[in-house]
């Protein structure tokens, strides 16, 4: 059955989604502004409902608070007005926000920091995962958060192991791989051939992300390890081939092309890995309309898509404060955002 046949009231629902995304004038005018003044008066004009009076360096936590309350407004539209399989789709897409919070949590506990201060718990409310984080606080350290969450047998304690093993800088990274390993197992990916596709996709970027990771870390062999499932011959050649071959095989993904050009000027390993981690909203803006076009927006993996580019804008509309806050100059903030700017 086609998509459209399948879920009439889903292409409106996601072209809906795409209204309400930034324009590039107005978050390239967010990235690049001189204070958090401008900052917060330019947000005030788009779709993004900020009701703060002043940003500061020091609640910047309410912006992101403010900002992931419109987007799970957003996706409690979706959800509300879907079938099982969309709200599926929703719910994990949500879950990000439960390794966000075990991330968090784990730098506050690591800096000696309050961890109920960096936790944001909407999410977690409407995804009836309260109680996972709540399980988490009081931690004395970083290790007994894996142990706890061992005994739940939730799939975040696996990054603790790894970074107990490979090093607990990397501990980021391994969440972020755990996350999408989590949403590998959504059981519609085995019914939908578009949304198995998405997370297919996302997964190879991540392993591919990790085998470059892997390589300045010097881990060698054990890089098969930190892959999920099977590489592919793009994560393949992120394994063992020059940075120069590496480029031109990933030139014929949805992120090649913007990667190569972000390092076209210096294209080592670790511009690679730096790039790879400021393109991510450029890529999934990207992916999210070669998805429309591929399988029309009635389709869940053009849903998919269109969250987690959603969710990226976010996240990377909260970086911009952030960066503006530490007072990082505009030229260094350029290098985050120029991939966006250029799509």
């Amino acid at each position: 059955m086609i998509p459209v046949a399948k879920r009439p009231y889903l292409g409106p629902r996601v072209r809906g989604l795409r209204i309400k995304e930034l324009p590039r004038d107005k978050f390239l005018a967010l990235a690049y502004a001189n204070t958090l003044e401008e900052f917060l008066n330019i947000l005030k004009t788009t779709t993004y409902r900020v009701t703060l009076e002043k940003l500061t360096k020091e609640n910047i936590v309410e912006l992101r608070n403010a900002l992931i309350d419109t987007y799970l407004e957003r996706v409690k539209s979706i959800y509300m007005s879907g079938d099982s399989e969309v709200k599926e789709v929703t719910i994990s897409s949500l879950k990000f926000f439960e390794y966000e919070n075990i991330r968090n949590l784990s730098i506050a506990i690591r800096s000696g920091r309050n961890p109920e201060d960096f936790i944001f718990w909407k999410p977690l409310e409407f995804t009836r995962r309260r109680h996972v984080i709540a399980s988490l606080l009081g931690a004395k350290n970083v290790e007994e958060v894996g142990e706890r969450l061992k005994q739940i047998k939730h799939l975040a304690y696996r990054a603790f192991e790894l970074a107990a093993k490979y090093g607990e800088d990397k501990l980021s990274i391994f969440i972020d791989r755990q996350w999408i390993e989590d949403l590998s197992k959504t059981p519609t990916a085995r019914r939908d051939a578009t949304y198995s596709k998405f997370i297919e996709e996302v997964k190879e970027y991540v392993n591919t992300l990790i085998a470059i990771r892997a390589r300045l870390w010097d881990i060698g062999e054990e890089v098969n390890e930190l892959i999920i499932g099977t590489p592919t011959p793009i994560t393949s050649s992120a394994v063992r081939d020059p940075p120069a071959r590496f480029l031109e095989n990933a030139t014929y993904t949805p992120w090649g092309k913007i990667l190569l050009d972000a390092v076209a000027a210096a294209p080592t390993l670790e511009n690679i890995a730096i790039a790879m981690d400021n393109i991510y909203p450029a890529y999934m803006r990207r992916l999210a309309d070669i998805y429309i076009m591929r399988f029309t927006e009635f389709s869940l993996g053009a849903l998919a898509a269109r969250l987690e580019y959603m969710r990226a804008e976010v996240m990377a509309i909260v970086r911009a404060a952030s960066l503006i806050a530490e007072g990082v100059t505009l030229e260094k903030r350029r290098r985050f955002f120029e991939a966006l700017a250029k799509l």
